[in-house]
């Protein structure tokens, strides 16, 4: 059997007749035919409403619709929308702890993340976070690994980043500042006409399918992995407290549930889709390469940089930082010895 299908049987069993509700808003902060990030907010909402027997139901707004994407958690949190579909990053100038939450760089891959957040602490940490904001958050689609760029010259050595005018999102910026990046966070529509008329030297966005949506290929020359900012993804589902705490504890199980197999179905379904990307555009004339050793040892130094400066102005930075760190450690212990490379 599909296994859409027996979730979808199993919670209706569980939660019995339905009793029909209002049409929750879902707020989502990327457009609704945005690969991945689209089709998963339509297919999570689809289990619910099956799951739950019509009792919960969520209406899927496209990006800006209801309301901005960096203003997504205020609304949640206030009422003014019941849901939202988004990325932490978004949230960094309210918590800057968010930044954790979307990606870690030099951080975890989709398995490792998902174990610290449902088995190392992370998702507690994640909701004393957001805690204050009335919002109650948790992951709701993993990304895939993404590149390390595309740029209009080779990075052949830390020194090639220094006075690049390069579009970064998220803590990232931050790290390539302390190479002499100049990192702008513009949104991912105005990259292609940005790298065309020299605005900008460079740009990462995301995966490879992905980034052939938006036709790279024809404007830069260089593509780079690894993605070392962003190894995965969260999208983030939030919903507000008052809401939640007004469904019953079998409802909020189906809710969780669904996230899950939303996780499992979007990680699975894209992951065999990246070589056909990088194909194309070795076809284009990209030249796929991969950072030195010693650029990638560079960005790294730079990253604990951050992390440093960023745990000592917030005490719950450090203190998720400390859980990840704590959590890594003890996974790759056991990892490392399993390891064939």
């Amino acid at each position: 059997m599909n296994r859409s299908i027996l979730l979808t049987a199993t919670m209706a069993i569980a939660l019995g007749g339905a009793v029909h509700a209002k049409e929750l808003s879902l707020q989502n902060a990327f457009p609704k035919t945005l690969l991945l990030v689209g089709p998963s907010a339509d297919y999570f909402s689809d289990l619910v409403k099956s799951g739950t027997n019509g009792e919960i139901e969520f209406r899927h707004y496209g990006q800006g619709e209801l309301s901005p994407p960096t203003e997504i958690v205020d609304n949640v949190g206030s009422g003014a929308i019941d849901a939202g579909w988004s990325y932490g990053a978004f949230s960094a100038a309210k918590v800057p702890v968010a930044n954790l939450f979307a990606s870690i760089p030099y951080g975890p891959d989709a398995p490792k993340y998902l174990a610290w957040i449902y088995g190392g602490g992370g998702l507690e940490l994640w909701r004393e976070a957001y805690a204050p904001l009335n919002v109650v958050p948790m992951p709701c689609t993993v990304t895939l690994a993404e590149s390390g760029g595309w740029y209009n010259k080779p990075i052949d050595s830390p020194e090639d980043f220094k006075g690049l005018k390069m579009r970064f999102s998220g803590i990232g910026g931050k790290i390539l500042a302390k190479l002499g990046v100049s990192s702008q966070a513009i949104p991912g529509s105005e990259i292609y006409t940005s790298m065309e008329t020299g605005r900008l030297d460079a740009s990462e966005y995301s995966f490879p399918e992905i980034d052939a949506l938006l036709g790279f290929e024809k404007i830069a020359k260089y593509y780079y992995f690894p993605g070392w900012h962003q190894r995965a993804g969260f999208v983030e589902l939030t919903i507000n407290k008052d809401v939640w705490d007004g469904w019953t504890d079998d409802q909020r199980n189906v809710i969780d549930m669904a996230c899950k197999a939303t996780i499992l179905e979007f990680y699975s379904r894209h992951s065999t889709r990246q070589a056909a990307a990088m194909k194309k555009f070795e076809a284009a004339g990209v030249e796929i390469r991969q950072f030195s050793p010693e650029t990638l040892a560079a960005i790294e130094t730079a990253a604990h940089e951050v992390y440093a400066e960023e745990s000592a102005k917030d005490p719950l930075f450090k203190k998720v930082m400390e859980s990840y760190r704590a959590f890594s450690e003890d996974y790759d212990y056991y990892q490392d010895r399993n390891s064939l490379n």
